[in-house]
Formats: structure tokens, C-alpha cells, sequence
């Protein structure tokens, strides 16, 4: 089995994800990058309200690099990823959805339309943020009867509520889609190719 430190450059201590998502988790494993993960506890709609952006994309990088900037404060010298994705269906964003029925109701919404994923990453390391990038993923969801909707929900179970638009398109969500435009990676919420291309770039990575 492939040593998950083998990627980083030797003596390079493991990077931070500023994250709890699993699926970040997934994507930085597969790629081989050494890291330890330690959630950033911000109040993020506090943070939004501030910053007075409503950009999707705006209001994703803003609150990776608030994410980053957080944990990168209580590690000096280490490299910290702070990672957000907004979903957006022309101007309305959609957060997590409270129970089942506004997991209906998020779906009844996309079915039929085409909505965009915001996926942003940012790096920091000593409290200044030295990299930070925007992707986006184009979604369009084919018709879906409420019968539809309903079976989909008592396939997907509580899954639906821990994700934004109630879907998770590695699992029963897929079933939903008709086309997608944009990399998997960003659908996930973690653009890993200009995050690579940035480690690479600061030496951190063996190739």
C-alpha cells in the first residue's frame, strides 16, 4: 500500500484541512496527500454578513479563507486548506436543508433547471492566505414527478440532510442528473487541481 506521506516533499510536516467534510477528506486521501484534519469553528453566516458579499463565488472563497486563516492562527509554519461551496440557482443560494420536507422542497426547485456549484480552496500559513481559487460545476437535474422526489428520499434517508440541494452525487443523488459540466473534484467541494498546482508550486509535493 501506498505510504499517504509519499507525496509531500520529504520533511514536510502533514498539511491541515480546515474541514470536517468528509468527501474533502476522501478527495486529499485518494490523492495521496498527507494532512490532518481540525474543523474551523466560525460562525459562518456572521462572517458572510460582514463581508457584504452575495456573489456565490465571492461568498465561497471568503469563507475558505476565513476557514484557513482560523486554524492557521494555532499552527504556525504549517500549511492550512480552508475549502466552501455554495450552490446557487440563478440569485438564490440554498443552505442545508432542516428536515425532510425542505429536502422536498429543494429538489421540487432544481428539478428540471440547471444550478451551479461554487467550490473554493484556499491555503494559509501564518495567518496570511497564500493562495485561494474558484470553480464552478454546472448541475442540471432531469424533471422529477413528486413520486419521483419521494422515492429518492426514502432511498437517499438522512443522507440528504447533510448536504446542500439535498443531494450527494457519489451516492443515490446521481439518479438525479440528466448532465453535468465541471470536474468531479469541484462537485465534491474540494477544486484539487489548482490546489496540486499550488503545493507544486511551493515545493511541497514530490512531483
Amino acid at each position: 500500500m501506498t505510504d499517504p506521506r509519499a507525496m509531500l516533499a520529504q520533511g514536510q510536516p502533514p498539511l491541515i484541512l480546515a474541514s470536517k467534510s468528509y468527501a474533502r477528506q476522501a478527495v486529499l486521501a485518494a490523492a495521496g496527500l498527507a494532512f490532518e484534519a481540525i474543523p474551523a469553528e466560525i460562525d459562518e453566516r456572521a462572517i458572510e454578513a460582514q463581508s457584504g458579499l452575495t456573489a456565490p463565488g465571492e461568498v465561497a472563497e471568503c469563507l475558505s479563507r476565513a476557514k484557513a486563516l482560523a486554524i492557521s492562527t494555532l499552527h504556525p509554519g504549517r500549511y492550512v486548506i480552508g475549502a466552501d461551496q455554495t450552490l446557487a440557482l440563478g440569485a438564490h443560494r440554498f443552505s442545508k436543508p432542516a428536515d425532510r420536507d425542505a429536502a422536498a422542497s429543494q429538489i421540487a426547485m432544481l428539478a428540471g433547471k440547471t444550478h451551479e456549484l461554487h467550490a473554493a480552496v484556499a491555503v494559509a500559513r501564518d495567518e496570511q492566505i497564500l493562495f485561494s481559487d474558484v470553480s464552478i460545476a454546472r448541475m442540471t437535474m432531469r424533471p422529477l414527478s413528486e413520486m419521483a422526489i419521494e422515492a429518492y428520499l426514502a432511498e437517499a434517508g438522512d443522507a440528504v440532510l447533510g448536504s446542500v440541494g439535498a443531494y450527494q452525487l457519489e451516492g443515490f443523488g446521481v439518479h438525479l442528473f440528466e448532465r453535468i459540466e465541471g470536474d468531479y473534484f469541484t462537485i465534491l467541494g474540494m477544486p484539487l487541481l489548482p490546489l496540486t498546482a499550488f503545493l507544486r508550486s511551493r515545493n511541497l509535493l514530490r512531483f
